[in-house]
């Protein structure tokens, strides 16, 4: 149960996001197709021969007045969606929203206005356009598209058994059907919207998991080497740009060929999981950081820290794997398990396969000099 509970919290999360960033996107047309339809009401009477639409007495000019509401508020919010600089900005949602709901109020009045001034041709192919158009545009999120389609249909079923001439149960189940179709229509392209954003989020997770492979040693979970290669690079970039410090410290364990002969591969596997634990101990922060070059050699990166953050390190890291005892029988050195460290320290203008050779070369002198030790990299030692 643990291990799906972040999973799904992981899709609800993505969910919400592309549906906030869909509305954003979505709304655009369905904003168009408002402007058109209030366009085509307000422009009816003058390309018709005929009075169309009768007057009420009161109040009067609401069919109007509605109208020019529809097409003010869609013209500006579409002004406003094309010129925001961050068209994924939460706010967007939020208007995109809003003016949903004030343009099915206004649609509502509309409506109403056809229904009781007797204009009822117009009514069940015009309002069928206007919410299967809201069906397709905001189907992602049925709140949103509940909040226009609610308001519309039942000011039109009122508004038809109020003032239609002669209402009958075949026109009221017209209408039940429409609104039967529009909910199997959203809950089919919503099954559609959720499938597809599964399939995004399991591509999502399986890249994850290709760069955690790619970036990160299977069996101490450690980074690995071409890890360890960025973060050394991005801490000499750093170290340059800001003048800090910097310092390496490559680890080898003390004859582990012979741990492996000794006690088994499945033993030396634990023993190397258990020295990667001991040197993310030692280390001062979550700035440094450990990685598994290879085998049974490590390297410890210390960015911002010098010579003496990498004394004090190797130090800490011998007393640690002193103080845990990992038994070694077969070891000439002692009777646990022990490392040998190399230290060097970058200068401006060193590179990072001239950090790594000076911290290789110290611990090869930690090595010849009888292990079990840390060595700074000497430059006296290498041949001019």
């Amino acid at each position: 149960m643990t291990a799906t509970q972040p999973r799904c919290l992981n899709f609800e999360l993505h969910a919400a996001e592309m549906r906030r960033q869909a509305i954003t996107v979505s709304v655009n047309w369905f904003l168009w197709v408002n402007i058109l339809f209030s366009l085509f009401i307000l422009g009816r009477n003058y390309f018709s021969t005929e009075q169309l639409i009768a007057q009420l007495p009161r109040p009067p000019y609401v069919l109007e007045s509605t109208m020019v509401l529809v097409l003010a508020a869609s013209s500006s919010v579409l002004f406003i969606l094309r010129m925001a600089p961050d068209r994924e900005a939460l706010w967007l949602s939020q208007l995109a929203k809003g003016v949903v709901l004030l343009l099915s109020l206004a649609w509502a009045a509309s409506f109403y206005v056809f229904i009781a001034s007797g204009d009822l041709e117009i009514i069940f192919p015009f309002a069928a356009l206007l919410l299967f158009t809201a069906l397709i545009s905001l189907y992602f999120d049925a709140r949103v598209l509940l909040t226009f389609i609610v308001p519309v249909w039942l000011m039109i079923l009122f508004s038809t058994v109020m003032y239609a001439p002669s209402p009958t149960v075949l026109h009221m189940l017209l209408w039940v059907l429409l609104a039967a179709m529009l909910e199997s229509g959203r809950r089919m392209l919503n099954s559609w919207f959720l499938l597809a954003l599964r399939r995004s989020q399991e591509k999502r997770d399986l890249i994850k998991q290709l760069e955690t492979l790619a970036s990160f040693d299977p069996l101490t979970g450690i980074a690995n080497r071409r890890n360890f290669q960025q973060q050394l690079d991005n801490a000499i970039h750093e170290a340059t740009l800001t003048g800090g410090e910097l310092a390496m410290i490559m680890v080898d364990v003390d004859h582990f060929k012979r741990f492996n002969d000794h006690y088994g591969h499945q033993a030396g596997d634990v023993c190397l999981r258990e020295v990667a634990n001991q040197l993310k101990s030692a280390i001062r922060n979550k700035n440094d950081s450990v990685a598994r070059l290879g085998g049974e050699e490590f390297a410890i990166l210390l960015p911002g820290g010098g010579r003496d953050a990498a004394l004090r390190v190797a130090r800490r890291l011998a007393w640690r794997l002193e103080n845990v005892a990992i038994e070694h029988a077969d070891s000439p050195v002692a009777k646990h398990v022990t490392v040998s460290q190399g230290i060097s320290v970058w200068k401006p203008e060193m590179s990072g396969t001239v950090l790594i050779a000076q911290a290789d070369a110290a611990l090869y002198h930690a090595k010849e000099n009888g292990r079990n030790r840390w060595n700074e990299y000497d430059v006296s030692r290498e041949p001019v």
